[in-house]
């Protein structure tokens, strides 16, 4: 699963227009959209962290799957792969490479983050 390249898009911004244009409100709609998405995948993200830290890892799968099936509106596809990497080391109970699996998953989340925040701040009204 980690077989993409690291220059991979992020987000595909051409699946963020399309979203604008496929709602009467737009560009608000994507503001929207987008708000929510981080503060659902900080909160997970975070979750994820305390729980990797306590060794709790049953926890860990349904918020992966959770951060996986949210990254389809932003096609942030290496993130998606990440949170599915992660989700199935958990549910598996392999835990040789878990620690470098969320690692990577948590810094792929900052990225979207990031990339995020920089197309509101660029294309979005403020």
């Amino acid at each position: 699963m980690n077989n993409e390249p690291t220059d991979a898009p992020t987000i595909d911004m051409q699946s963020i227009t399309q979203l604008a244009e496929g709602d009467g409100l737009g560009q608000k709609f994507v503001a929207e959209i987008i708000d929510l998405f981080l503060a659902d995948l900080g909160e997970r993200v975070s979750k994820i962290s305390v729980q990797m830290n306590l060794g709790d890892y049953d926890p860990i799968a349904p918020m992966a799957h959770a951060i996986k099936g949210s990254c389809g509106h932003f096609r942030a596809m290496r993130l998606m792969d990440l949170a599915s990497e992660l989700e199935d080391k958990v549910r598996t109970k392999h835990t040789k490479g878990l620690q470098a699996a969320s690692d990577a998953m948590v810094a792929q989340a900052e990225r979207v983050r990031a990339a995020l925040e920089a197309y509101k701040s660029e294309h979005l009204p403020h």
